[in-house]
């Protein structure tokens, strides 16, 4: 019994000893497992990483023999390391990366990756000793800046030294949150240093600095875009929102402008000098010898059209009095560089357009002026005329006399005016003016010979108010008022018709004239219609014939397929369209004429109730002019 004892108690006290020794064993490796959580935290950063001394992974060609030596735990161990290098956000991992590098490392024997694994160790030790330094500045901020013993200003050094050594990598935004209500953070020395890293960051190609510095530190526009633009080309989607919002802005001025500008230019275009009389050699009449056939070959279809145009424009009567719409016309050639022949004949042509503008506006000034003084009755006579000689001596010639004779229509007369009126007047006939001769030979001329040459002048140079047969009708028809017939018989025609006339009309139109007369009427209405129409639809026609023909010489001259299934299509259409025309050519004239017939019918045959009307009232059906129941049947 006591030996029993004896084991039991030997038995318990080697079972406690183990026991303890496990414990013992146990207790390290659970204190081993506590770091993991640290070794395998990941950083967090408030901004993009520049300049973090990590270059890029690139794994080398493994061959065969090196895969063939490696055990599957080396092979697995590297694998994981690839891998976690090629995570989107590695360096927020740097630290599971260092493990995983670090245990590829380990193998030493047969390890062919052991090369590479040191030298991804070692670069990533010294990026995650640059992530610590970051971390341990930042946390020392944290705390100095809530101190009571440091001034505003030594914090302000603190945070501006911080940024010196990590701005450039890791950006302002989280020194800003940390001294965000604090002095610091109105601090003209911080703001700058913000600026200055902002910018260096912009510089190493950060898209949200770029686009920080352009909104919060430039004031040129110019230099705003610019850094937006930059923003923009580095993916930072808000840059692209400011550039977008600036070219908005910048469009709808442009195009305000350009609406401004084209009113301004059709103002311009519209603006029209009153001239009383044909002005003289206010501009050139424009001449199209310079233009030789080459020009025209060579020059774009789109030019020669706005050349021809601007030429046509000039041949418009009173075109003087619009010259803005020849300034801007001639303007718009002077623009266009390439296959433009005419460019130089539009820059000479728009310098003499400008030149009539300014005759123009000088002459326009000194009317107002002429009218101001000749309505003003504190002025004397004497002085009026001769203000109105001075505007005859520098203007007559080109702009006439009416300005003159109107403006002093209630002058008293002065011989010296009166003079250079005359004089002017022939000067201008001289230049072939009509209205001058005209006017000269009706109240300058000496004796009825030189009345005569003169309006023979006139008229020869159009003007038809001035020719012997307008002459000779204005005579003829002066009498005419006194003529004695025509007066005696007027009283005739207001008279009451004889009851007798109003009785034949009213059975006349009872036994169907009237009827008659409105078909025969509608008839004859409606086929010239129709016959007018039919003649337009053969007009059609020959149009649509001529353009087939065109468009078949298109089609045989074609090149290209392409083009030859287009103008084949083309001349079939215009076939087509020929046919068509030529039907509703032939039905219209054909109906038309038939109703035309009909019409003229009903209006010469008359019913039979009508002519037993007629005899009743003894109405002659003959010719006889002198039978007055006749006259009174064809006068009703």
């Amino acid at each position: 019994m006591g030996r029993f004892r004896f084991f039991v108690t030997f038995f318990l006290i080697v079972f406690g000893v183990f026991a303890l020794s496990a414990a013992e064993e146990n207790a390290p490796k659970k204190a081993k497992s506590k770091p993991k959580t640290n070794v395998e935290s990941t950083y967090s950063f408030a901004e993009e990483l520049l300049e973090i001394p990590i270059k890029p992974f690139v794994a080398n060609k493994l061959t065969e023999q090196e895969l063939l030596n490696s055990t599957p735990q080396l092979l697995k161990l590297y694998e994981a390391a690839v891998n976690a290098e090629g995570q989107k956000n590695a360096v927020q991992n740097a630290r599971a990366i260092v493990k995983a590098w670090n245990d590829v490392a380990k193998i030493t024997d047969k390890n062919p990756f052991l090369q590479t694994a040191n030298t991804r160790l070692a670069e990533w030790k010294t990026c995650t000793d640059l992530l610590k330094a970051h971390q341990d500045s930042l946390d020392k901020i944290k705390t100095l800046i809530s101190s009571t013993l440091l001034t505003d200003e030594q914090k302000t050094n603190i945070v501006m030294q911080h940024l010196s050594e990590f701005g450039l990598s890791f950006g302002t935004q989280e020194v800003i949150d940390l001294v965000n209500k604090t002095a610091i953070q109105s601090s003209e020395a911080f703001k700058a240093k913000v600026k200055e890293t902002k910018q260096k960051r912009c510089e190493h190609n950060s898209g949200k600095d770029c686009f920080e510095c352009g909104r919060d530190f430039v004031t040129v526009e110019y230099e705003k875009l610019m850094l937006f633009n930059e923003s923009c080309n580095l993916k930072y989607q808000p840059g692209c929102d400011e550039v977008n919002k600036i070219k908005a802005a910048k469009d709808a001025e442009k195009a305000k402008l350009a609406a401004e500008e084209k009113r301004k230019a059709e103002e311009f275009a519209k603006r029209s000098f009153a001239l009383q009389d044909e002005p003289i050699n206010v501009i050139k009449p424009f001449v199209l010898g310079m233009i030789n056939e080459q020009d025209i070959l060579t020059a774009d279809p789109k030019v020669l059209k706005m050349f021809e145009d601007t030429v046509n424009k000039e041949k418009q009567p009173n075109v003087v009095a619009t010259p803005g719409a020849m300034i801007i016309a001639w303007e718009e050639i002077t623009k266009i560089t390439e296959k433009n022949p005419f460019q130089q004949i539009a820059a000479a042509r728009l310098a003499e357009w400008r030149t009539c503008l300014e005759k123009l506006e000088k002459y326009e000034a000194k009317i107002a002026e002429l009218n101001k003084v000749e309505t003003d009755n504190s002025l004397p006579a004497n002085y009026k005329a001769a203000y109105a000689v001075n505007y005859l001596n520098d203007f007559g010639v080109s702009f006439g006399t009416t300005d003159v004779v109107k403006a002093t229509v209630y002058l008293e007369f002065n011989e010296v005016l009166a003079t250079k009126i005359k004089d002017t007047r022939k000067q201008r006939c001289d230049l072939k003016s009509a209205g001058d001769c005209h006017t000269y030979g009706l109240k300058h001329s000496a004796n009825e010979e030189e009345k005569a040459a003169y309006l023979k002048k006139a008229c020869e140079l159009g003007r038809k108010q001035a020719c012997p047969g307008n002459q000779q009708q204005n005579i003829a028809e002066a009498p005419v008022e006194n003529a004695q017939p025509q007066v005696a018989e007027q009283p005739k025609k207001s008279e009451k018709k004889p009851a007798e006339e109003d009785k034949f009309k009213e059975e006349l139109n009872k036994a169907g004239r009237k009827k008659r007369i409105a078909i025969a009427t509608s008839t004859l209405v409606t086929g010239t219609v129709l016959a007018v129409l039919g003649g337009v639809s053969l007009y059609g026609m020959s149009k649509a014939k001529k353009d087939r023909d065109t468009y078949y010489d298109w089609y045989y001259y074609s090149v290209t397929q392409e083009e030859m299934d287009y103008y084949r299509q083309k001349t079939l259409d215009k076939d087509k369209e020929r046919k068509t025309f030529r039907t509703l050519g032939g039905v219209g004239i054909g109906i038309g004429a038939a109703l035309i017939a009909t019409g003229i019918t009903f209006y010469c045959i008359e019913f039979e109730g009508e002519k037993e009307v007629k005899k009743k009232y003894n109405v002659s059906f003959g010719a006889n002019p002198a039978n007055r129941t006749l006259q009174f049947a064809l006068n009703w």
